[in-house]
C-alpha cells in the first residue's frame, strides 16, 4: 500500500514539474522579442482539438508566425509588454468559450493601447461550470449580446446564411460576386445558399450598425450581425458570427481562410510570406478529358488557338478504353486510339489522372460501394501507367470524376502513389490547402486544389445549363484573374474540352487576357503541381523576426528562390542581398527571392521607422 501511494506521489510531482514546465516555456516564448500573433486557448481546448490545429493550418499556409498561449498564462503579463512584438491576439471558436473573468479586462486594455483581437464564434459564452453565461464575455466592446441561451433556450444557435448587402463590403472582405448567390449570400458549388450555424444576438447600447459589414440570416428570416470590425482605444476588434475552425475542420476552409487574412494582412498589416511563387498571383486551369468525345475536341482546341504553349495547363485524362461499363468503346483509350491525341497535348502543360481507367464506371463504383481502398489504389495506379509510358514522367496530378472523391480514403491512396495534388469540390472557392475532413487533416504532403465555381456551377456544361449568358462568363473569368492578381493568391478553374464550343469567345478572351498579364510579369498560368510543389517547399521555410537583433531570417534545405516576404512600409531594410528584388504596393513592400539566390539560408538587417 505505502509503495501504491509513494508512486502516486511521484506521479503526481511529476506532473505538476511538467506543467510548470510547459508554463514557464509558454511564457518564455511570449516575451521573446520575436513578431509573432498569439492563438489563445483555454481548457475548452481539451474537447475541441482540432479547432486549434484548424486555425494553426491556415496561419502556416498564409506565411504567418504565432505561438499558442493559455489564457491563464496571458493573463499575468502587462499588455503593454506584449504588444511591443506581438500585435495581434486570435481567440478561436470552439476553444475558448470558458475564459476567466480577468480576460475581458486585460483584452480592453490591449486594445485600448493599439492590440489588434480576433475574436471567435462563442468566446466567453460558458462560465467555469460549463454553463451559459447570461451575457458574452466581450458583449460589451462588441455592441451585441452573443449568447442569448435566458431567452431563446437551445433555439440560441440556429441555422442561416452569410448575407453582405452592398459591394463595398463584399470587395473590403475578399469575397468575389462570384461566390454569392443572387449578388448577396455566400454560396458553394451545387449546393448554391450554404447554410451555417449561427447565433442569434441581442443588441446594447454600444451597438453601432456602421461596424457591421456581414449579416446572417436565420431560416426564419431574422437578420443579426454576422461579422463586426470596429476601432477600439487604439487597436481593432474583428468578430465572426460563423464558427470559422469548425467550418474548416470539416472542409469549408473559405471562410477562416479569409477572414484571418483581411484581418491580419489588411487591416493589421502584419509582416507575412506569400504563398504563391514569387508573390504573383497564380491560376490552374483544369481540363478534364473524359472519353473518347474528345478525339474531336482536342483538334478543335488546337485550331482556334485554346491551346497555347506559353499558357501550362493541367490536363486530366481517363485513359481506359471504356467509359460506363467494359467493352462499350466510349474511352478516350489514351494508350490505344486516343494516343495520338494524348500526343498533341504534351506541349501544353502536366497530365494528371482523371479517376481510374473509366470515367462513369469507377466513380458509379466508388459511390455503389463496391470500390474500396485497394480498387481505388488499383485503378488509379492503371491510369498513372498508361499516361507514364506516353510521357516519360511520373503523374503526379488527380480529379476525381464526378466529383467523386470519397475522403480520406482516396487523398491516401494518392499519398501511397506519390501523387502530389488533386482537384477537390470541398472548400469552394479558396486557396490550395491541406483540407480537414470531419475534424481531422487529411495529408500533409498531397495539397487540395479547390474548383472556383461561378456561383453553384463549375464547368461550362453546368454555367450553360444553368441557364448563363457568354458575357457574364467573360466576366466571371475576367474578374476571377483580377482577384488573383489583386490578392496575390492562387485558384482553379475547369472544365472539359468538349463543352468548349459552349462559351467560345468568352474563352478566348480570357486567355488572351492572361497570356497578355503573364507576359507583363503578374500572374502566373501553371499545372497544380507547380503551385503544389511550391507550398510544400514553402511550409518547410522557416522564418523569424527578431526586433532585439532587428534581423530578419528565412531558410530552408532545399532552395528560398520564389519565396516572398511581405514587410509593412515602417519596416527599413539596411541592405538587400544580390538575387533579391524590393517592389511595393501602398500597403506593403516585397522582398522577392529570385532564381539567382542560391544560398538556403537569407539574413536581412532592418530597423522599424
Amino acid at each position: 500500500m505505502r509503495k501504491y501511494i509513494l508512486l502516486l506521489l511521484i506521479l503526481l510531482i511529476l506532473f505538476l514539474i511538467l506543467s510548470s514546465l510547459k508554463n514557464f516555456l509558454e511564457l518564455y516564448s511570449i516575451n521573446k522579442k520575436d513578431f509573432s500573433i498569439l492563438i489563445i486557448y483555454s481548457n475548452s481546448l481539451k474537447d475541441y482539438p482540432y479547432i486549434m490545429d484548424a486555425y494553426k493550418r491556415v496561419l502556416e499556409e498564409e506565411g504567418v508566425i504565432y505561438k499558442e498561449v493559455n489564457i491563464f498564462n496571458l493573463i499575468t503579463l502587462n499588455p503593454e509588454e506584449i504588444l511591443k512584438s506581438k500585435k495581434v491576439i486570435i481567440l478561436p471558436d470552439g476553444i475558448n468559450q470558458y475564459l476567466p473573468k480577468e480576460a475581458k479586462d486585460w483584452i480592453e486594455r490591449y486594445l485600448e493601447k493599439g492590440g489588434n483581437v480576433f475574436l471567435g464564434f462563442d468566446v466567453g459564452i460558458k462560465n467555469i461550470k460549463n454553463a451559459y453565461l447570461e451575457e458574452g464575455l466581450f458583449s460589451e466592446i462588441l455592441g451585441i449580446n452573443y449568447i442569448t441561451y435566458k431567452k431563446y433556450k437551445d433555439a440560441c444557435f440556429t441555422i442561416g446564411h452569410l448575407y453582405i448587402d452592398n459591394k463595398i463590403n463584399q470587395d473590403f472582405l475578399e469575397i468575389p460576386y462570384w461566390k454569392l448567390i443572387n449578388g448577396h449570400i455566400l454560396g458553394g458549388y451545387s449546393y448554391g445558399e450554404l447554410d451555417y450555424p449561427i447565433s442569434r444576438v441581442d443588441l446594447k447600447e454600444s451597438y453601432n450598425n456602421k461596424d457591421v459589414y456581414a449579416f446572417v440570416i436565420s431560416k426564419d428570416s431574422k437578420k443579426y450581425p454576422g461579422i463586426i470590425i470596429k476601432n477600439y482605444g487604439q487597436g481593432k476588434l474583428i468578430y465572426a458570427n460563423l464558427p470559422l475552425g469548425y467550418l474548416k475542420a470539416y472542409a469549408d476552409d473559405f471562410p477562416l481562410r479569409t477572414l484571418l487574412r483581411v484581418f491580419l494582412f489588411k487591416i493589421v498589416k502584419i509582416p507575412h510570406l506569400i504563398n504563391s511563387p514569387y508573390g504573383k498571383g497564380g491560376i490552374v486551369i483544369n481540363w478534364h478529358v473524359d472519353a473518347n468525345i474528345d478525339w474531336k475536341s482536342i483538334p478543335y482546341m488546337l485550331q482556334n488557338r485554346y491551346l497555347r504553349k506559353d499558357i501550362e495547363y493541367s490536363i486530366h485524362i481517363t485513359a481506359g478504353d471504356f467509359r460506363d461499363k467494359p467493352g462499350d468503346n466510349l474511352g478516350f483509350d489514351a494508350c490505344g486510339k486516343g494516343r495520338e491525341y494524348v500526343q498533341k497535348l504534351i506541349p501544353f502543360g502536366i497530365f494528371g489522372s482523371h479517376g481510374g481507367w473509366a470515367h462513369n464506371f469507377f466513380s458509379n463504383n466508388i459511390t455503389k460501394g463496391v470500390f474500396g481502398e485497394k480498387e481505388i489504389y488499383e485503378y488509379i495506379s492503371k491510369n498513372n501507367k498508361c499516361l507514364e509510358s506516353i510521357t516519360g514522367y511520373k503523374i503526379i496530378e488527380y480529379s476525381a470524376p464526378n466529383g467523386v472523391h470519397p475522403q480520406p480514403v482516396t487523398t491516401k491512396v494518392l499519398e501511397k502513389l506519390g501523387m502530389y495534388c488533386y482537384y477537390y469540390t470541398g472548400d469552394n472557392g479558396s486557396n490550395p490547402n491541406r483540407t480537414f475532413i470531419n475534424g481531422k487533416m487529411i495529408s500533409d504532403k498531397v495539397i487540395a486544389f479547390p474548383i472556383s465555381s461561378f456561383g453553384k456551377y463549375a464547368s461550362f456544361l453546368e454555367i450553360k445549363r444553368g441557364g448563363i449568358k457568354e458575357e457574364e462568363v467573360k466576366k466571371w473569368l475576367i474578374s476571377l484573374a483580377d482577384y488573383v492578381v489583386r490578392n496575390r493568391n492562387i485558384r482553379l478553374i475547369y472544365s472539359h474540352p468538349y463543352d468548349i464550343p459552349l462559351y467560345p469567345h468568352a474563352l478566348k478572351d480570357f486567355l488572351d487576357y492572361v497570356e497578355n498579364l503573364q507576359n507583363m510579369g503578374i500572374i502566373h498560368i501553371k499545372p497544380m503541381s507547380y503551385y503544389a510543389q511550391f507550398i510544400l517547399r514553402f511550409l518547410n521555410t522557416k522564418y523569424d523576426i527578431n526586433f532585439s537583433d532587428g534581423k530578419i531570417t528565412l531558410s530552408n534545405n532545399e532552395k528560398l528562390s520564389g519565396i516572398a516576404l511581405a514587410l509593412p512600409p515602417n519596416y527599413i531594410i539596411k541592405d538587400i542581398p544580390s538575387g533579391i528584388i524590393l517592389n511595393d504596393d501602398k500597403d506593403y513592400q516585397y522582398l522577392i527571392i529570385t532564381d539567382k539566390y542560391k544560398d538556403k539560408k537569407l539574413s536581412i538587417s532592418f530597423y522599424l521607422k
